[in-house]
């Protein structure tokens, strides 16, 4: 079930988030109690009964040492033996607790990290280009991977130690009073102290961790842009210079990763300086009373106390230690619950309804219409599109040429429905666009693009993308239509063969191809060739357009091309110059009627070559 924030998967695991640290309790209850069942042997060996003790804790637990009887007839030797096999059985219960605890803990940090992920990539593949092209491909990336797996961590901290350590400390604290008020002082001295030492470095260090996360964001945009960019680089011998570009955002990060560091690094050094000097003032205090003492069994009194107090001591430390680990990664993942929350409160502007309607209409009637379409990418920036009109029947097929950077395959996204157009309608079958499931557009048209993009896996699997039932025949046909079974057939696994990452091991015009026939396969209402035979010779080209003209006479063909041999023979042709339309015709009209598109014919055929 996919979550709106991260505080919603919390919620779904309150149960364990709140048994965890009960079970933290009780193991930590176990830990304080084992230093305090050592001094009572002691105690024990020197005042031989408990009611002779004077410290009340420790007085208790004689007596409840010698609930337990005699084991050897020898007093000394059973307190001993029965006192050790109590701390025995505590650490034996202790592990068991703990192990469960740290099974409770995996099991909940694995479950949030994976619900997290999960509703990301759901929220991801709602957006559309807009909501997409204001964060960013890469940083959605570093959000899947690198701030969900810092909240699992801090799920997983959070169970583990949140509780644990300030039950030992305080716990430690109080005892320390208990056994002896000076030596307590000490102790409550000290742990303010280190607490503000925690708090001033986390303070400092939090802010940083977003910044830290932001340029992690831009080592990946480089990462990304560089490796899919590679051959370009090359090809323009930049090699050198990007090496020098990416040392620069890697050091940047450094630095601050390194700054960040060296201040959480300041915890532990200043933690210890602390305690050694609180073990000085613990010895002082403890030794002064065993040198002021005349008795023996006074003497031997303070003599356990003070191992006991540096037990506690110690355990203090070793807590505080941990306790600068836990804030350090939850406030990390405090910083990563932000992005994460920032992705998931994402508004799609582009809201799908399962219910809504699904319509057929017969070859020859309106099928697409654009009225008054404008669009921008930007709230408030200038239009990408500005006031479209045109409309296409069915069975007929529409060209769209203009130069780069004009608005083609945004004509392209408006029919996907992948952004919804600024101002204006567009009318699918008479039918508002918005007024369709998006699953019913998706099956009705057969896009195709001009970057080819397989998946990795077989041709086939590629093929049933687009019709999962569909039998190899059908395959082969839809192959045959797109004059890819020409080379997918010298395959001894023909179609079987396997497509590496992103279709790296075929050409260019081997993934136009096998991409068309993928389109075929599912023989849309609607098929849209945006620049996708841009890699095939004019021959291959020709062929695949009869095949489809051929055999899918009803179906809407919408070619978009920068070559005019690509789109002469559509019923009306869109001449698009800066978003808008400049004419419309079929190309025996443009060629007397738009110099434009005259100029663009004449500069791709011998006439404009011979000028």
């Amino acid at each position: 079930m996919a979550i709106n924030k991260v505080s919603d998967s919390y919620k779904k695991h309150a149960v364990a988030l709140v048994l965890g640290p009960f079970l933290k309790i009780i193991e930590a209850i176990f830990d304080l109690l084992i230093p305090l069942f050592m001094k009572a042997i002691i105690d024990l060996g020197n005042y031989l009964t408990p009611e002779r003790i004077p410290n009340v804790l420790s007085k208790g637990l004689a007596y409840f040492i010698r609930l337990f009887g005699d084991l050897t007839g020898n007093r000394y030797l059973d307190d001993a033996l029965i006192g050790g096999l109590i701390i025995l059985s505590m650490g034996a219960l202790g592990f068991g607790i703990t192990m469960l605890c740290q099974y409770i803990a995996a099991k909940t940090a694995m479950e949030v990290g994976t619900e997290v992920r999960n509703s990301l990539f759901k929220k991801i593949m709602s957006l559309s280009l807009k909501e997409k092209n204001q964060i960013g491909n890469n940083k959605l990336l570093t959000i899947v991977n690198s701030d969900s797996y810092l909240l699992q961590q801090g799920v997983l901290i959070f169970i583990r130690l949140i509780v644990r350590a300030p039950f030992i400390v305080i716990g430690s604290l109080v005892i320390s009073f208990i056994l002896d008020y000076r030596i307590g002082f000490v102790f409550l001295a000290i742990v303010p102290v280190i607490l503000l030492i925690i708090f001033f470095v986390m303070r400092k260090s939090s802010k940083e961790y977003l910044i830290i996360q932001s340029k992690l964001d831009d080592l990946s945009n480089k990462t990304t842009d560089t490796v899919s960019g590679s051959k370009i680089i090359r090809g323009f011998n930049k090699s050198e210079e990007e090496n020098i570009h990416y040392e620069k955002k890697a050091t940047s990060y450094k630095k601050k990763a390194t700054f960040v560091g060296a201040i959480t690094a300041l915890i532990n050094p200043l933690t210890f300086a602390v305690i050694s000097i609180a073990t000085i003032c613990v010895t002082y205090f403890g030794g002064k009373s065993i040198a002021g003492s005349s008795d023996v069994g006074e003497m031997s009194l303070y003599a356990s106390t003070l191992i006991t107090e540096i037990a506690y001591l110690l355990q203090i430390f070793v807590t505080l230690m941990q306790l600068s680990n836990v804030i350090l990664i939850l406030t990390k993942s405090g910083a990563s619950a932000k992005r994460v929350d920032e992705v998931l409160s994402l508004q799609p502007s582009i809201i799908n309804d399962e219910s809504k309607i699904h319509k057929d209409i017969s070859l020859g009637n309106e099928i697409i219409s654009f009225k008054n379409v404008s669009l921008s990418y930007i709230e408030g920036g200038n239009n990408t599109l500005d006031n479209l009109n045109f409309s296409l029947k069915k069975g007929e097929s529409l060209g769209i040429i203009g130069p780069t950077g004009c608005g083609k395959s945004s004509i392209v996204s408006l029919i996907e429905r992948n952004i919804d157009p600024t101002q204006g309608e567009i009318l699918y079958k008479g039918v508002n666009l918005k007024d369709y499931s998006l699953s019913f557009l998706r099956e009705d048209i057969g896009l195709v693009m001009q970057k080819s993009l397989l998946f990795k896996g077989t041709i086939k699997s590629n093929m049933l993308l687009a019709k999962e039932d569909a039998s190899d025949e059908e395959i082969v046909s839809a192959l045959k239509m797109a004059e890819a079974y020409e080379f997918v057939s010298k395959y001894e696994d023909d179609i079987n063969h396997e497509v590496t990452e992103r279709g790296q091991n075929y050409s260019g015009g081997q993934r136009q191809r096998l991409s068309i026939a993928r389109a075929l396969l599912k023989k849309p209402e609607v098929l849209i060739l945006d620049d996708s035979t841009s890699a095939l010779d004019l021959l291959t080209e020709k062929h695949v357009k009869d095949n489809i003209s051929k055999n899918f006479k009803e179906i809407t063909k919408i070619i978009v091309s920068q070559r005019v041999s690509s789109i002469k023979d559509c019923e009306n042709i869109i001449v698009l110059i800066g978003g808008k339309i400049n004419a419309i015709g079929s190309h025996d009209y443009l060629i007397k009627n738009c110099p434009i598109y005259k100029d663009i014919y004449e500069s791709q055929t011998e006439k404009g070559a011979s000028k």
